[in-house]
């Protein structure tokens, strides 16, 4: 039995080449939303400040992304560089299978932390990475 190498676009598009005539379609559109400023992308993210623009801000402008009573797991699972503020005040819990079930405010006890403190920093380098700056690392 012969086996056939079968490419993404086989399985999923059902063909794995593309109409000429709709790789021009796709292309003229593409340069006349770059030349408008819009990018044709749909996975492009919507605008970070409007992403979340519900979330609290404290008095010194800082999103609250995270709070004392979530889990260090959910933390890192949700904004997974938050992980980078968390060891940059040495809390490496990180890695620790204790995080699935200890909350940030429990886990700053345990290392002589402020938890107010641990949350300004976590929230602080959230706002500059996702909304301010997003694409550059905070840390």
């Amino acid at each position: 039995m012969e086996s056939k190498f079968v490419s993404w676009d086989e399985v999923h598009n059902g063909t794995n080449a593309k109409d000429p005539a709709a790789v021009s379609a796709e292309d003229s559109t593409a340069n006349e939303a770059a030349a408008a400023g819009v990018s044709s992308d749909p996975a492009v993210a919507e605008d970070p400040a409007e992403k979340y623009k519900d979330l609290p801000v404290d008095e010194d402008g800082i999103r609250q992304f995270i709070t004392k009573d979530m889990l260090i797991g959910d933390v890192i699972e949700i904004y997974p560089s938050a992980a980078k503020a968390l060891l940059s005040v040495g809390m490496h819990c990180v890695t620790c299978g204790v995080a699935l079930y200890e909350s940030v405010e429990e886990a700053s006890y345990v290392h002589g932390l402020d938890p107010d403190d641990v949350i300004k920093v976590v929230n602080d380098m959230l706002t500059t990475e996702l909304i301010e700056h997003p694409g550059e690392s905070a840390i």
